[in-house]
């Protein structure tokens, strides 16, 4: 059965060739061969939507016949790939009609005045925020969580979304602060003292937002607009999530990224930083984690100086330099939003290298988008002003899971 996402593609060609068809031929003066395509392409129009239902009515299904569970089989909502955010928001279904498709464009178009369907002015008359915007419907925001996930590193290291239901101000969620140690003892002997194990992570989503414009044409007529704006939207928020998740100081507003965490494993390079001329600091960061009894490092994430390096690597006989058996099924991973200006001992051109199990990091997300318009700001260019809202925090659940090589250059 072809994916939602091959079924939309295949939507958006039939628009844009129907629409090419009345723009060629205007009034449908057109012969006996385009007549055959119109027909085949309304044929092919009218079995979508049953299909576009099928998958909205499996993916309900899957959703509501046991409780929510993510790839590990966990009760926890987590979502870590296109499947868990599918199945999520599809047993969210807001637009009023089962299998009824909203896309981000359309319904942008609705928030600016333009033309749109009904589902989209249901929505609208229905999902409205304090702040006086529009909260972007269930249906919708799959596709800005699908083009987010590769486009932050984190995501793509195992990190994941934790959406989080509207209501509390904060939340608190368990998290693994050190295992405990279990001791021999005498029959009738007294039971040893462990260490704490779980701390209490309060999570306390913060704003983000952004402002984009587009033209009321573009917006109107480009039949490719819905994914350039999931895209758009996604990467924009994944960018700033992935500066914050990695380094986020923690003054406000910004929340505490994983640097900043207490217990996390700072490694460094030298009094002055280093150079990267091999694997050590990558085996020396796994044997500190292991060492804590945390689980195995399963990713590497570096900035694109340091991955570039890396895969320059050569041998004594100038062939590139293999990783150790380790490391070889390790997601090496890289993202702008690690600096290689920062200062160690005389040095200021020193970066960082993230290592670890990033499915211990979670980003605590309201969840829905909610999206203002900013009406006369463009309105002497003709374009549309958009601005984009989303509540997130950084939730490390296992500090020791991870550590932090500093001082590479």
């Amino acid at each position: 059965m072809p994916t939602l996402a091959e079924l939309r593609a295949e939507n958006d060609r039939i628009e844009a060739r129907t629409k090419q068809l009345l723009e060629d031929f205007p009034g449908a003066s057109w012969g006996p061969k385009q007549q055959t395509e119109w027909d085949t392409l309304m044929n092919r129009a009218e079995q979508l939507k049953g299909e576009f239902a099928a998958q909205d009515t499996a993916l309900k299904n899957a959703a509501n016949s046991s409780p929510w569970k993510n790839q590990s089989g966990g009760d926890v909502k987590v979502l870590r790939n296109s499947a868990d955010i599918r199945a999520h928001y599809a047993a969210m279904n807001n637009t009023g009609r089962p299998g009824e498709e909203i896309r981000i464009d359309d319904f942008l178009r609705g928030v600016a005045g333009m033309k749109s369907s009904t589902a989209v002015q249901n929505a609208l008359s229905t999902g409205t925020d304090t702040a006086g915007g529009y909260l972007l419907p269930s249906v919708v925001m799959p596709g800005i969580l699908e083009a987010l996930v590769p486009a932050s590193s984190l995501l793509s290291a195992g990190a994941g979304i934790v959406p989080l239901d509207a209501g509390a101000r904060n939340f608190t969620t368990a998290a693994i602060d050190t295992i405990p140690t279990a001791q021999w003892r005498l029959e009738s002997g007294q039971i040893a003292t462990s260490e704490a194990t779980f701390r209490a992570v309060v999570a306390a989503p913060k704003s983000l937002a952004f402002m984009f414009k587009v033209s009321r044409e573009l917006l109107a007529d480009a039949p490719n607009m819905a994914a350039a704006l999931n895209v758009a939207i996604g990467q924009a928020f994944a960018k700033e999530l992935d500066r914050v998740g990695l380094r986020g100081s923690g003054t406000a507003p910004e929340p505490h990224g994983i640097l900043t965490t207490s217990g996390i494993q700072t490694m460094g390079n030298g009094a002055n930083g280093k150079a990267l001329a091999d694997y050590a600091n990558f085996l020396s960061a796994a044997e500190t984690i292991l060492q804590a009894d945390a689980p195995a490092p399963l990713a590497a994430i570096m900035s694109p100086r340091s991955l570039i390096r890396l895969a320059g690597l050569v041998d004594g006989n100038k062939q590139p330099l293999a990783p150790p058996r380790m490391l070889e099924n390790w997601k090496m991973l890289s993202t702008s939003q690690i600096p290689n200006n920062l200062s160690v001992g005389t040095s200021s051109d020193c970066s960082e290298i993230y290592v670890g199990d990033f499915s211990k990091v979670n980003f605590m997300m309201r969840e829905q988008v909610s999206i203002q318009i900013a009406r006369e700001l463009f309105a002497g260019t003709g374009e549309v002003g958009f601005i984009c809202h989303v509540r997130a925090d950084v939730a490390v659940m296992y500090p020791k899971a991870i550590a932090v090589i500093t001082g590479v250059r």
